[in-house]
């Protein structure tokens, strides 16, 4: 089992996701004495060479990913994240399912989707090639699995958060092949959100023979699955058309029956096929065993994703706080986020402080804050006009997309 006793026990205590996701409502997990707090470590393997090595620690609100892989002396870091200097774009989504699966196939106790998927999806984004359909119900399965008391939405509240935060698709990412024959990520400037990842062309930190080398292997690992003799039969080929049908999860009692009679004893696959842990867990090895591409599948059992053409806003709102009580701009961006994500319309936290001196002091003049509307522009200004008058701010607040300085007009008061 890839995951170490100490971090299996804190994952499934309340505050675990939430601290580690950094989420402005966790507890605060910071300690004057973090060199001495406790670090969760795992590692997940790819047969004997390869794993991808995680570190959290709590105290310094830092997540580090590494790859240890034959030709790197030590596990060598793809990318962190933080609240500072963060660079988590590791990969696309479709590299980290395909990580995922092949994992598990080589590990009975590591169920996907499950613990590997909702731990490194921090590392993952999405790119212009990512199909949402095949992205959210993998997703979605990782979060019920590992936190099957928390949201029961039609789209799973860490889904939308990790859609916010990692949508790189349509942000003018451009992909690239290096003289060393390697991959490589870069963004062009863009209105959206910004690439921070050690995977650029000039990069010389990240490891791309090593990471290219885990991507072959894996790739060889989930392929090889289909050209099993077992699967050849004709009892078993026929259960599984059946069972890549839209409907096909009602077809996989059959397919068990089927893989069980013709001898077929992989244990994670079988065991994914008669006892899923989630539907999804299922769809993909269906899908491995038939030899689809990744993800097709997915999409064919689960339909159109929720977030299929969603939109997103992202925001500046200045407050000024001349004249005003300490903490006056914080308080109205806990207001405003209590409010967006009641409604489900985003979220805003507190950005930079403005100062002037003053007498021999600094006065606060404002407080800048980050605010994202999701869908619904409309609602979501009126919502940020509604607090703002609420607390009287409203004729000194300036409300713009971010980077951009164009006003963008508040509502009247009602």
């Amino acid at each position: 089992m890839p995951l170490d006793d100490a971090l299996t026990v804190r994952m499934t205590e309340p505050d675990f996701w939430p601290v580690y996701f950094f989420d402005d409502e966790a507890p605060d997990a910071y300690d004057e004495d973090a060199d001495e707090q406790e670090s969760f470590g795992t590692r997940f393997r790819l047969g004997e060479a390869f794993a991808l090595v995680l570190d959290f620690t709590p105290g310094l609100e830092y997540v580090d990913l590494a790859l240890e892989a034959p030709g790197l002396p030590e596990p060598t870091t793809v990318g962190w994240d933080d609240q500072a200097h963060f660079h988590p774009h590791v990969m696309p989504w479709q590299e980290l399912d395909l990580l995922c699966r092949a994992v598990a196939l080589d590990d009975p106790e590591l169920r996907h989707p499950g613990p590997m998927l909702a731990l490194l999806s921090r590392f993952a984004f999405l790119a212009d090639h990512d199909d949402l359909d095949r992205v959210t119900p993998l997703l979605d399965g990782a979060f019920v699995v590992m936190r099957p008391g928390a949201g029961r939405e039609r789209i799973r509240p860490e889904t939308r958060a990790w859609f916010d935060l990692r949508n790189l698709a349509g942000t003018g990412l451009t992909w690239s092949t290096r003289p060393d024959g390697h991959d490589a990520v870069d963004q062009l400037g863009t209105d959206g959100l910004s690439l921070y990842s050690l995977r650029t062309p000039d990069s010389e930190e990240f490891p791309f023979a090593a990471w290219s080398a885990l991507l072959t292997q894996a790739r060889e690992s989930v392929a090889g699955v289909a050209t099993d003799p077992a699967l050849a039969g004709p009892a078993v080929r026929q259960a599984l058309d059946r069972c890549t049908a839209p409907d096909g999860y009602e077809h996989l009692p059959a397919l068990a029956d089927a893989l069980l009679a013709a001898g077929y004893t992989h244990p994670v696959l079988t065991r994914a096929v008669a006892r899923p842990v989630h539907r999804a867990e299922a769809c993909w090895a269906v899908e491995a065993m038939s030899g689809l591409p990744q993800g097709e599948l997915v999409s064919r059992w689960f339909g159109t994703s929720p977030l299929s053409g969603s939109e997103t806003w992202r925001l500046s709102l200045h407050v000024s706080e001349l004249g005003r009580p300490p903490r006056f701009g914080h308080q109205i961006a806990e207001a405003l986020d209590a409010v967006l994500r009641q409604a489900d319309l985003g979220r805003a936290e507190a950005g930079g402080t403005a100062l002037r001196p003053e007498n021999g002091t600094y006065v606060h003049v404002s407080t800048s804050l980050h605010v994202l509307i999701r869908d619904d522009f409309t609602r979501g200004v009126g919502v940020i006009s509604r607090v703002l008058h609420d607390h009287d701010a409203a004729e000194t607040a300036t409300l713009h997309p971010r980077g951009d300085r164009d006003v963008i007009p508040l509502h009247p008061r009602t």
